[in-house]
C-alpha cells in the first residue's frame, strides 16, 4: 500500500503538506494537526485543499469506506455509548486487534500516552511486528524511530 499526501491543507493547522509513505513503514506525525491529519486520512473529515491518494486512488468522502476496509484505525481516546459492552476500551488491546486484523494501513493515535511502561513495550512490540510485516504505521509522535512527519 502506497500512501500520499500531496499538498495538503487543513486551514488553521498546516499548509502544503506533501509526503509518500510506502508499506513496511512507521512513521510518526509531529507538530500542530496531528489528529486531525489522521482523521483525513481514514477519512473522517474533509480537507481544505490538496488531496490523499492511497495506490494511486483519490481518498475522497465517497471512496473513503471502500479505503477503510484496507484500514484499521485506534483513535487516541475512545468513548463507547452507553448500553455497548462488546467494544474494549483497554487501548493496548485496541492496539492488539488493530494488528491482528491483517490490515494493510494501521493509523494509531497517540499510542505511547497515558500507558505504563508495561503497556508501552507491548505496544510497541505490536507495531514492529506489523511493519516487519510489511504493513504501514502510521502514528502520532512515533518514539520507536526517527521516521517522522513536521507538520
Amino acid at each position: 500500500m502506497m500512501l500520499e499526501l500531496h499538498n495538503v491543507t487543513i486551514e488553521g493547522l498546516f499548509t502544503r503538506l506533501s509526503a509518500t509513505i510506502a508499506d513496511g513503514q512507521m512513521v510518526g506525525l509531529q507538530g500542530r494537526g496531528k489528529t486531525t491529519l489522521l482523521r483525513a486520512i481514514v477519512g473522517l473529515i474533509p480537507i481544505d485543499r490538496g488531496h490523499i491518494c492511497i495506490d494511486g486512488e483519490l481518498l475522497t468522502p465517497e471512496s473513503a469506506p471502500y479505503f477503510r476496509r484496507f484500514m484499521a484505525y485506534v483513535p487516541q481516546r475512545l468513548t463507547v455509548p452507553e448500553g455497548y459492552t462488546k467494544v474494549p476500551t483497554d487501548y493496548v488491546e485496541l492496539v492488539r486487534r488493530a494488528v491482528e486484523s491483517g490490515k494493510q494501513l494501521l493509523v494509531i493515535d497517540a499510542p505511547f500516552v497515558s500507558l505504563d511502561s508495561e503497556e508501552q513495550q507491548t505496544v510497541a512490540r505490536l507495531l514492529i511486528e506489523a511493519v516487519q510485516q510489511g504493513r504501514l504505521v502510521l502514528t502520532v509522535m512515533n518514539p520507536l524511530n526517527d521516521n517522522y512527519i513536521q507538520l
